[in-house]
């Protein structure tokens, strides 16, 4: 196998076709330019096919055409539900009519790996939590697509109540922020002290399943912060 496009154990990245991705006109993909720890995380959409490529428009950085020339190698990945799928291409071919669009090489090979709904990751994001009382500031500390992990300066519940989670984050390539409302159940995780002093009670939150636009949006964050990971610790 190629060089690994995902921070899993080798065991759990499969090995697929470039028609198993079953990619669609408009579906969302990232491309980066190699080597990637020197290039930043460009966003994209299908627009076609052709024999041997994929036609994708070209990508943009601060509404201008990004520096992608013919010949270059790139790393395109796409996400499809708790699927994730990469694979190693180059650029074919630059195109300007009748708009800016890329033909990428077909890969022979596609990584693909499950991404597991308790699968826990780090970040730290202000949030706030609302039970039966007003909403309370929070600090999460990990989030997977089934809960998250908060500290509160307070105690926000007993162990199973209703809660809900709001919280914010960026979308890079809608260049905006947007904001979650989740419900879940609470679960007290034990107290201690922070590095100021106070006291900091933990609770992990259990997400009730998203459906629509939400699950499509945590989906997509749980994603870049996947590839936030292996940029770090890669």
């Amino acid at each position: 196998m190629a060089e690994a496009l995902f921070p899993y154990n080798p065991q759990d990245i499969k090995l697929c076709g470039f028609d198993d991705m079953h990619l669609q006109v408009g579906d969302r993909l990232e491309v980066q330019r190699i080597p990637p720890g020197l290039n930043r995380r460009l966003f994209t959409r299908v627009i076609g096919h052709a024999p041997e490529s994929l036609l994708v428009r070209t990508p943009l950085v601060n509404n201008l055409p990004a520096d992608l020339r013919e010949g270059d190698k790139v790393y395109v990945r796409a996400f499809s539900g708790t699927r994730a799928f990469g694979f190693a291409s180059s650029v074919q071919r630059l195109c300007i009519v009748p708009f800016l669009y890329l033909h990428l090489e077909v890969p022979k090979e596609v990584q693909c790996v499950e991404i597991r709904r308790d699968q826990r990751l780090p970040v730290k994001l202000l949030a706030q939590v609302k039970g039966a009382g007003d909403w309370q500031p929070v600090l999460m500390l990990d989030l997977a697509e089934g809960g998250s992990l908060v500290e509160s300066a307070h105690a926000l519940g007993e162990a199973g109540s209703t809660v809900e989670l709001k919280f914010s984050f960026p979308l890079e390539h809608l260049e905006q922020e947007v904001t979650l409302t989740v419900a879940g159940k609470l679960h007290p995780a034990g107290a201690g002290r922070r590095e100021d002093g106070l006291t900091a009670h933990r609770y992990g939150i259990e997400f009730n399943p998203l459906t629509g636009n939400d699950a499509v949006l945590l989906q997509n964050f749980l994603f870049k912060l996947l590839l936030d990971n292996q940029t770090k610790h890669g």
